[in-house]
């Protein structure tokens, strides 16, 4: 097991100091690339074909960045081994003279449909993620999607996120919780029986990361929970190693809480997290 990483700052999104600018392919006028950049999962970006030439895209971050993860969510994509994903990171528009790690598949090995349908036909965001062995600094990066068979004829895209990345130096503490917690509203009626509104199921994790310098504690952690408070958005992966349930586990979120700094043993503290899953 890998010590946990949490994709933070986005410098896909348009923040402070910068307004990445989004290019390459071809996009749907009315679904425009830029919605790659919103966080309501429901307003995509639509190519305007399958073809692979249309359905890439180049971002310029504005200036060059510590990039340490990089995810993607492709809600139509065709559900087996066959379309893949290719990040680069380059120097100028469309180079891969900083980083190119060649393509991977977007679909989990062995995962289907039906694996990640709910009964009430809601369906689990399976991203494409990837975090390079070292903090890669580039400018412009580039994600090659290809799915040319792709029944719909076009791709959807739901979110883009290219990040800065926080290992921790000491990993989740014993204890540490995962599961998922829902709206959903039962209500019983005059005659016993239960009617339900069923909403989908949000993906949470709690835990703590103990034993932290004052440096990594105050430098980093104090630094993203008053950055981004209960409203911005970090991407959760908790196993960096694990290829086989990483789908189940890695997921775009926020924090539930800010939970204060905790003196530990001697000049160290410990920090505790609680992290839901944003739809």
């Amino acid at each position: 097991m890998s010590n946990c990483t949490i994709g933070y700052p986005l410098y896909s999104d348009v923040g402070v100091s910068q307004a990445p600018a989004l290019s390459g392919g071809s996009w749907s006028a009315t679904l425009p690339l830029t919605n790659v950049q919103d966080r309501r999962l429901g307003r995509v970006a639509r190519s305007t074909d399958a073809t692979a030439a249309n359905t890439k895209i180049i971002i310029d971050l504005g200036t060059a960045r510590a990039v340490g993860l990089l995810a993607i969510l492709i809600p139509n994509i065709t559900k087996s081994s066959t379309p893949t994903v290719q990040w680069k990171g380059g120097t100028s528009s469309g180079a891969s003279d900083v980083y190119n790690p060649g393509t991977q598949s977007y679909w989990p090995t062995g995962v289907t449909l039906e694996d990640v349908t709910g009964v009430d036909g809601s369906v689990l965001n399976v991203w494409s993620w990837l975090i390079p062995n070292a903090a890669q600094t580039a400018r412009f990066w580039e994600v090659d999607i290809v799915d040319t068979a792709n029944a719909d004829g076009y791709l959807n895209v739901a979110r883009l996120v290219i990040c800065g990345a926080y290992t921790p130096t000491i990993n989740l503490a014993v204890g540490a919780k995962t599961g998922h917690e829902t709206e959903t509203v039962r209500t019983v009626t005059p005659g016993g029986a239960a009617l339900y509104n069923p909403k989908p199921r949000r993906r949470i994790d709690v835990f703590n990361i103990n034993d932290l310098s004052n440096a990594e504690s105050y430098g980093t952690v104090r630094k993203i929970q008053r950055k981004l408070g209960t409203s911005g958005q970090l991407f959760w992966v908790p196993d960096p190693s694990d290829s086989t349930y990483g789908f189940e586990r890695n997921y775009l979120g926020v924090l539930r809480d800010l939970s204060p700094l905790e003196m530990g043993v001697g000049a160290y503290l410990n920090t505790s997290w609680s992290i839901t899953e944003d739809l």
